[in-house]
């Protein structure tokens, strides 16, 4: 399967460098992004039940049967974290479950926004809208990647829920979540049935491991090495200026490793608001 990456004339460094963004919920354009609906923590009867164990055994069971935790942060740290709040914890966690609640949706992204990014890919690659959103007005150009590539999945387990791509759950109503049961599809996969049109993969991985940060405020650019056999296609812009056009054949045709690469350039179709893309070599 082919997955698109729309992107600005200005990202013409994707092609040069072959490294793409992998970016923090905190930074997406829609507002729901890891603003999750969450009722409560777990059933009163749960919690009333895990107060009683063995705190360190408690962590420890919960990090081993929670791959989304442990797929971004080792046991011991996890462990070390929870021991510094565990007379908070054992002592208030029945009584004010409520406000706690509350804190969740704001301690969730800071702590996403601060370990883990995203790819977001696209099925199509001749949407005006995507074209119009994330390609500067189709001035830009978008990059088909073959996604059956092993870059596109990095599980480590069987049960790793991250570190692979993922078609995007639409809904239209926010699942609501008790978090002991949660899963990595309501918290990381789901949005409105009004993002539909992008028709939209994901894929996340630790920010821990990219190849290059640039620093920015409020979030740094954590930059991936993508390995050039997995880059299919370019599809230019229907209004990309010839410049930055030549520019990108140039970085595709002096890289012997990116030979493989189809050229395409799209066009609109004033008789069918459609956009055809012709192929250019090849």
């Amino acid at each position: 399967m082919i997955l698109y990456k729309y992107l600005p004339p200005a990202r013409i460094d994707v092609i040069r460098n072959c490294k793409i963004r992998f970016t923090q919920y905190g930074d997406f354009n829609d507002p729901f992004e890891l603003n999750p609906n969450i009722n409560k923590i777990a059933e009163e009867s749960e919690i009333k039940e895990l107060v009683k164990k063995n705190f360190v055994k408690l962590i420890e069971e919960e990090y081993s049967s929670n791959p989304i935790i442990n797929a971004f942060i080792s046991k011991e740290a996890f462990i070390q974290l929870a021991l510094a709040r565990e007379d908070i914890v054992k002592n208030a966690v029945v009584d004010i479950e409520p406000s706690i609640v509350a804190l969740l949706p704001g301690m969730l992204q800071m702590t996403a926004n601060s370990l883990l990014g995203a790819l977001s890919l696209s099925e199509y690659y001749d949407h005006e809208l995507m074209w119009s959103h994330y390609s500067e007005e189709h001035k830009g150009y978008a990059i088909g990647f073959d996604t059956s590539h092993m870059f596109f999945n990095q599980k480590k387990s069987l049960d790793d829920e991250l570190r692979h791509l993922r078609k995007i759950d639409y809904r239209d109503t926010p699942p609501v979540i008790n978090l002991m049961h949660a899963n990595s599809t309501e918290l990381f996969f789901v949005k409105s049935t009004r993002w539909k049109y992008e028709s939209e993969w994901r894929m996340i991985l630790p920010l821990a491991e990219a190849t290059e940060v640039i620093e920015k405020k409020p979030y740094p650019i954590h930059l991936f090495s993508i390995p050039t056999e997995a880059v299919n296609r370019i599809v230019f812009g229907a209004k990309m200026n010839s410049e930055d056009k030549k520019i990108i054949k140039t970085e595709i045709t002096s890289n012997k490793n990116l030979s493989h690469v189809e050229l395409c350039q799209a066009r609109l179709d004033s008789s069918s608001y459609g956009i055809h893309i012709e192929v250019e070599n090849g």
